[in-house]
């Protein structure tokens, strides 16, 4: 072994045990932080990495004691704005050595290909090295770094080619390397973009009971507000688990994913055409629910194509359930528009219609 390689046991063991303590610290601190991230990884340079970064020709490296990197974290995070959220939180909360900390990212030139990412060679600050179970840890330097997921999967796969620069590649490959890392560059940002997209719609669905939903088309999460925030609704989902002598449960996207579809084939196109035919007929919607609920009768929703010989052989995985999910005056929005026939073309069965129909001719005349 090199003499220079010598002391990597004594460097490299304290280091092992810092790395758990490092990488929940790192998790805890962003969690506390609510930035979202796809995981925190460490690993201590190995002893043949370590060897030959030491001999590198181009380095003059006087011992591992030069190593930054001897223990490294890597934190992935979504999107490129959260690799930012990330440094601040550790230039906060951390000893930065900025002479040897490189945004590489600062570094791509525009004909170069590639994806970087942000470097930060750091030491735990002041405040956390005199708690005690830090305290033996106060010397350890270590390195952090941030990227998003593309630029993870970048650089990823360009490691698995075995393409550490662009020097040595062919100028075909180098080509087709460019046109990929700029078609990662535009689906990062992409990614960016609709994500606070979603989060600007979503803060304007919050606000949308105040304009009594007005112009507000039907998709999965205009439905879960509308679930959540809607008195209408909420009163009758009351009126239909009271009757039935359920309780609700909370509302979740996957329910609304489902009802936003049958409020679609149900001809509704915005949320306050589903709003005002509640507020009409929600007696007649209930009591239907009600007497669909209570009717021992009462067959499967039967798809259509159903065999009719498969009928009598099923049991009611719904049977003995004592709770509805909240959002059910939809459901049963979708079933009473149904039974009445102002569904076109509705996906059950004959055999079922025919119930619905009947279910709804009896509240009609009772």
């Amino acid at each position: 072994m090199s003499d220079k390689g010598a002391d990597y046991e004594e460097v490299a063991e304290p280091l092992r045990n810092f790395a758990p303590a490092l990488e929940s610290l790192l998790r805890e601190l962003l969690l506390s932080e609510g930035i979202q991230f796809h995981y925190v990884r460490s690993r201590v340079k190995t002893k043949v990495s370590t060897i030959k970064k030491l001999t590198k020709p181009s380095k003059t490296y006087t011992g591992i004691s030069d190593l930054t990197d001897m223990l490294g974290v890597r934190i992935v995070t979504y999107f490129p704005d959260d690799v930012d959220q990330v440094a601040k939180v550790i230039r906060r909360e951390f000893s930065i050595d900025n002479e040897n900390s490189t945004d590489k990212r600062a570094l791509l030139d525009p004909d170069r290909f590639g994806y970087l990412s942000l470097h930060y060679v750091a030491r735990l600050g002041e405040n956390r090295s005199n708690l005690a179970e830090y305290a033996r840890f106060t010397d350890c330097t270590f390195e952090i770094q941030i990227r998003s997921i593309l630029q993870h999967a970048w650089a990823e796969i360009e490691h698995d080619l075995g393409y550490k620069s662009s020097s040595g590649i062919p100028a075909e490959v180098r080509r087709r390397f460019s046109r990929v890392a700029g078609l990662l560059e535009v689906a990062d940002n992409e990614f960016q973009e609709i994500r606070n997209y979603l989060v600007r719609h979503q803060q304007r669905l919050e606000a949308a009971d105040r304009r009594n939903w007005k112009g507000v088309s039907i998709d999965q999460d205009a439905v879960y507000a509308f679930m959540r925030r809607e008195t209408v609704l909420r009163q009758l989902d009351r009126s239909i688990s009271k009757a039935v002598g359920m309780s609700l449960t909370r509302p979740t996207r996957t329910y609304a994913a489902a009802r936003q579809g049958e409020l679609k084939s149900a001809g509704f196109e915005t949320l306050k055409d589903a709003k005002e035919e509640i507020e009409r007929d929600a007696q007649e919607i209930a009591k239907f629910a009600h007497a669909w609920i209570s009717d021992d009768a009462t067959p499967r929703l039967w798809p259509k194509g159903t065999d009719v010989s498969e009928m009598g052989e099923f049991d009611d995985p719904d049977d003995g359930f004592e709770v509805l999910p909240s959002g059910i005056g939809l459901f049963y929005l979708w079933l009473y528009k149904c039974a009445k026939g102002d569904v076109q073309d509705p996906p059950y069965h004959e055999v079922t219609l025919k119930h619905l129909k009947l279910t709804y001719e009896g509240i009609r005349s009772s």
